[in-house]
């Protein structure tokens, strides 16, 4: 290994090894979510689809839409072949991409010598917090979606960029591209700077680098040109009304301090490492991540370019966030293994740098993350400075496990292991009936809000708002559709049309199910049809239209 801590014998690093799988498998099965939680009401409705073609024939979404990405349909549909139901499937796929990860970040981690106290850091770290950056963007999730397979390729191909292995690095990203678009219009232009860099790459080694996501590129540029060019209505839509989190050049813009508090903790943890091939590889690839994320934050906030938001420039955050991470955890640990005579100035200067990002995750990510514990790891990373071996040894130790403990403690208190869909009794009874009860061609009229309706019922829908397409002609086209089903011209909020389905009149409701031409309107107490419901319970009721 580059900079490992000292030989081991082939025993001890299976011992290792197999450790790390243990933990990795203990936090995945901390933090699973159950099926149908939040991405997957939308991104399981293609490859459900496929499975059973003779599902949603009049859903607007799934059938008059193309699908956004559809690798990761063809690919997730055999889930559905396996296990018509769906839970068990999908939850085994997410354990065995999840572990995967886990190896992936290993594989970086012990690239520039951390071992298994590094790797417990970060993973523990990457997990509790969920890697969570610039716009809302992250890493991990507790459920199986189409990025969750593009970040697997993007750590592959971050450690595989750091380890000479150009190749890898290619086929890994060219993969994450063609499972999940927006990695792949990303990944070409952050991987191919990242290798640029380096400066040390020959004309053969950057072509292993870029011509493999060219390859998917040019597959892929015919959708991708359709998605070009939204006007100034979709551009709206995305930063105001959808995911103003995710787009709104101000929402951005107020992510930049905690990406420079990561930067300077990188830096400050790079001079522990000096001379560290790996060490400079990895931060450099941190500092094109950094570049690219900040200067497309302040175009779209400050310039007349505000369309660009529609590329998502801030994925990229988590993944520079996870390289300084890594610099960082790698570089406490080899000052503990092998400690460097530091002036006390330079001590307490990288001693500040390196708390700097703890204290903008506890402003970010305080939810998740307590901040006693990154008060204590601020503390362990100080002691770890101290010109005392066997202090600085114990600390590194002690840091590892609290990373341990705090992400098991904070995991979500939920269900745990289950096949249980994520959706109350009542929403569960409604899907239950209404796959009994009704024709499988059957259109709903449904609450907006209720987006894992169409998932659990297997049911075509008229509209929600979960399931946006992102081509910007249809972004607009399923913002009308979505106001015109609760009876509105505009709407400022998608959650303005949630309230205002709930005010909807019995005459009004059956006006815009005759609209939409369906078959059965689904409304929540209150709120009463003249003839007798088809369905009810104490959430629901179902009309039924013709």
């Amino acid at each position: 290994m580059v900079g490992s801590e000292a030989p081991e014998s082939p025993r001890l690093a299976t011992i290792v090894i197999v450790a790390m799988a243990a933990v990795s498998l203990g936090l995945t099965l901390a933090y699973l979510g159950q099926y149908a939680t939040t991405n997957q009401a939308t991104y399981l409705l293609d490859p459900l689809h496929r499975a059973m073609p003779e599902l949603f024939h009049r859903d607007w979404f799934v059938s008059e839409t193309p699908p956004y990405l559809p690798v990761f349909g063809w690919l997730t549909q055999w889930l559905y072949v396996v296990d018509p139901e769906g839970p068990t499937a999908v939850l085994v796929a997410h354990v065995v991409v999840n572990l995967a990860t886990y190896a992936a970040i290993y594989w970086l981690v012990t690239a520039l010598g951390g071992g298994w106290r590094a790797f417990l850091v970060v993973a523990c770290f990457v997990t509790a917090t969920m890697g969570i950056s610039m716009g809302g963007s992250y890493l991990l999730a507790g459920y199986l979606q189409p990025s969750s397979l593009a970040t697997l390729g993007w750590i592959v191909g971050m450690a595989a960029l750091v380890r000479d292995r150009y190749l890898v690095c290619g086929l890994a990203v060219a993969a994450a591209g063609a499972l999940h678009a927006n990695y792949l219009v990303l990944g070409v232009g952050l991987f191919g700077l990242a290798a640029f860099a380096r400066r040390d790459l020959s004309l053969r080694d950057h072509a292993m680098v870029i011509v493999p996501q060219l390859v998917v590129l040019a597959v892929f540029a015919p959708s991708l040109a359709q998605a070009t060019g939204p006007t100034d209505e979709a551009v709206w839509i995305l930063t105001h009304f959808h995911a103003p989190v995710h787009y709104a050049g101000i929402r951005l813009v107020g992510w930049i301090p905690d990406v420079v508090a990561w930067q300077l903790g990188a830096f400050a943890a790079l001079q522990l490492l000096p001379g560290d091939k790996a060490a400079r590889v990895l931060w450099r690839f941190s500092l094109v991540a950094f570049g690219v994320i900040t200067v497309s934050a302040f175009v779209i906030r400050f310039s007349p370019f505000e369309s660009l938001t529609q590329v998502r420039w801030s994925r990229i955050a988590p993944f520079g966030q996870l390289a300084c991470l890594t610099l960082i955890v790698c570089a406490l640990v080899q000052q503990a293994a092998r400690p460097r005579e530091l002036s006390l100035r330079t001590r307490v200067l990288v001693g500040l740098g390196i708390a700097a990002p703890l204290i903008e995750t506890g402003l970010h990510v305080t939810k998740l993350i307590s901040w006693p514990a990154l008060g204590i790891a601020a503390a362990l990373a100080g002691l770890v400075l101290v010109p005392r071996p066997r202090i600085a040894r114990t600390a590194i130790v002690a840091l590892a496990a609290l990373a341990l403990v705090q992400a098991l403690w904070a995991s979500p208190r939920g269900r745990g292991l289950t096949t249980t869909p994520l959706a109350s009794t009542e929403e569960l009874e409604l899907a239950r009936w209404a796959q009994d009860h009704t024709a499988v061609d059957a259109l709903f009229l449904i609450p907006p809000s209720e987006y894992r309706f169409r998932l659990l019922a297997r049911r075509a829908i008229v509209i929600d708002t979960k399931s946006p397409p992102l081509r910007p002609d249809l972004l607009v086209a399923w913002y009308h559709r979505l106001c015109a089903s609760v009876l509105l011209r505009d709407a400022p909020t998608f959650e303005a049309t949630e309230a205002r389905y709930q005010e909807l009149t019995a005459p009004e409701l059956e006006r815009v199910a005759h609209t939409f031409d369906a078959d059965y309107v689904v409304v929540t107490a209150p709120t009463k049809l003249p003839t007798p419901p088809a369905f009810e319970n104490t959430g629901f009721r179902v009309y039924r239209m013709r």
